[in-house]
C-alpha cells in the first residue's frame, strides 16, 4: 500500500501557482484516477510571493502525498525538495514533488518529457531540428535540457538577454545552444515554441514576424480552457503558420509522468489526450 493515504481511502494531490483558475489538470487527473484504480482527489491551490512556501510546507505537513508546482514558481521551488532527479539538478525547474517512505520529498520536472512526447506524436521533430525557443523562465529550463538531447539546435530570444545568457552557459554542455542575434532575422526556423506566460494574460511575446512561414512548426507550452487558439498561435496562423499546436498534448503526458511518480503507474497519453479533445 502507498503511504500518506487519506480519509475514504483516498490520496491528496495538489497543484500550486498563479494563475490557476484556467488549468485543466483537475479534470487530466479525475480521469488518471478511474483509469489507474487509485483514487485521488486533485485540489489546485493560488499562491502568490508571500504564501507560496507556507501553502506547500501546509500540504505535506497535513498528509499530501505530491503535487505540481506551475507559473511562477518552478525555479523557486528548487529549495524544498531535500532529494532531485538529474532533470531538476540540471534544469533548476521543479514541476513534480512527491513525499516518499522516509518523509523526504523528491523533486522532478515531467515537462520536458512531456513535450518531446507531444512533438513526436504531432510528427513536429525530425532530426536536427532548429528550434526559436520564446523565452528563459522556469518553462524554458524545464524544456532545454531535453530537446538538446534530441539534437536540437535552440536559438534563445527573450526581452531580458541576460537571462539568455544565462541559459546558455548552463546549458551549452549539453548540445547546441545560442543566443538569438540580429543577423538570425532571416534564418529559417523547423519550430518556434513559446515557453512565456504571455498567453496567460491574452498577450504575444516579441519577435519577428517574419520568421514565420507557411513550414514554420508553431508550438505554444499554453493552452486555453476551451482549448480555442491561444493568442500566440491565432497571430501564427495570421501569419501563415500550416503546423499550429498549442501545450495541451504536453500537459496530458506530463500529468501522466507526474501520476507515474506518485503511483508507479503510468496512464494511457494518447488515449486521454483524444478522450478529451473529443469530448469537448
Amino acid at each position: 500500500m502507498l503511504p500518506f493515504q487519506g480519509i475514504n481511502n483516498s490520496y491528496s494531490i495538489a497543484l500550486f501557482g498563479n494563475p490557476v483558475k484556467h488549468s485543466l489538470s483537475p479534470v487530466i487527473h479525475e480521469n488518471f484516477s478511474k483509469e489507474i484504480k487509485i483514487k485521488y482527489h486533485y485540489n489546485i491551490f493560488l499562491c502568490n510571493e508571500l504564501n507560496f512556501f507556507r501553502k506547500v510546507t501546509k500540504f505535506f505537513n497535513q498528509g499530501g502525498l505530491g503535487c505540481n508546482i506551475t507559473v511562477p514558481f518552478k525555479k523557486k521551488s528548487f529549495c524544498i525538495p531535500s532529494k532531485y532527479t538529474k532533470r531538476v539538478k540540471v534544469s533548476h525547474s521543479i514541476n513534480t514533488l512527491v513525499k516518499r517512505e522516509d518523509n523526504s520529498i523528491l523533486g522532478d520536472n515531467t515537462d520536458g518529457i512531456g513535450l518531446i512526447y507531444d512533438l513526436k506524436r504531432l510528427a513536429f521533430l525530425k532530426k536536427n531540428t532548429c528550434v526559436l525557443l520564446l523565452g528563459a523562465g522556469g518553462a524554458a529550463c524545464s524544456i532545454i535540457f531535453h530537446l538538446l538531447k534530441e539534437k536540437c539546435c535552440i536559438f534563445i530570444l527573450n526581452r531580458t538577454v541576460s537571462k539568455s545568457i544565462e541559459l546558455v552557459k548552463r546549458f551549452k554542455v549539453f548540445g547546441k545552444i545560442f543566443i538569438f542575434s540580429d543577423f538570425l532575422y532571416h534564418k529559417n526556423f523547423d519550430i518556434i515554441i513559446n515557453s512565456t506566460s504571455c498567453g496567460l494574460y491574452g498577450s504575444i511575446p516579441l519577435f519577428p514576424e517574419n520568421l514565420v512561414l507557411p513550414s514554420t512548426k508553431c508550438y505554444d507550452l499554453s493552452y486555453s480552457k476551451t482549448l480555442s487558439l491561444t493568442p500566440f498561435l491565432k497571430f501564427c496562423k495570421h501569419l501563415g503558420s500550416k503546423n499550429i499546436s498549442d501545450g495541451f498534448g504536453m500537459l496530458v503526458a506530463q500529468a501522466a509522468y507526474s501520476c507515474y511518480l506518485w503511483f508507479n503507474i503510468l496512464p494511457d497519453i494518447n488515449k486521454n489526450i483524444f478522450n478529451f479533445k473529443h469530448s469537448k
